[in-house]
């Protein structure tokens, strides 16, 4: 672990804007990974969501089929259709299971963003539940939605200071790059022209 943290500390001398990029990122996914666990807490423990008796989550996909029947505006795909069907076919006959999934769902994407584990699944699954719970209504989940993308398109820089950047490091990877030069040959000098890249493989200008 110490080694690990050492490597952290020789990226954060390497590029101090790197340095501040990290800090933030990972504070802000503290906070966003805290938001989604209790988000699902408070459903099981406060609002009672399983024992009440009531299909909580149906109200928001009403919402939602309602919302996406009335927009306008062109759909070549038919992803409006699609999602629709879905919704009265599938979802809506789930009940109670869809409540529990929900909850499910919400806990495991806010202790996976937490400790920065399965980091860009996470963002993905976070992403479509902020797009549904938005089309449903709640307009507090734009800014959730930017969040997303962005480390979607930054995933490393999330997650240098957490488990996946742990795993990074012990499979011998560049810690600011999903497909980077590895230490081993950057220390050789086999890479003499080794730029540190985001999250999509290209070089940063951080």
């Amino acid at each position: 672990m110490s080694s690990y943290l050492d490597a952290i500390s020789t990226e954060f001398k390497r590029s101090p804007w790197n340095a501040f990029v990290v800090i933030v990122f990972t504070l802000a996914r503290l906070l966003v990974g805290w938001d989604w666990f209790k988000a699902g807490w408070d459903k099981l423990t406060v609002e009672h969501w399983l024992s009440d008796g009531k299909f909580n989550s149906g109200g928001l996909l009403k919402g939602m089929v309602s919302s996406v029947q009335h927009s306008h505006g062109m759909d070549p795909l038919h992803l409006d259709n699609l999602l629709i069907w879905f919704t009265n076919h599938i979802f809506l006959n789930l009940g109670g299971f869809l409540d529990f999934l929900v909850i499910l769902f919400e806990i495991v994407i806010g202790l996976f963003v937490f400790f920065g584990f399965g980091f860009i699944a996470s963002m993905v699954a976070a992403l479509f539940l902020n797009f549904l719970y938005a089309t449903a209504g709640a307009a507090n989940n734009f800014g959730y939605m930017v969040t997303d993308i962005v480390y979607l398109y930054l995933p490393t820089y999330g997650n240098l200071i957490g488990i996946d950047g742990y795993l990074r490091f012990r499979r011998g990877g560049n810690l600011l790059s999903v497909r980077g030069v590895s230490r081993k040959s950057k220390n050789s000098g086999s890479d003499s022209n080794f730029k540190t890249t985001g999250g999509s493989g290209t070089p940063s200008k951080m």
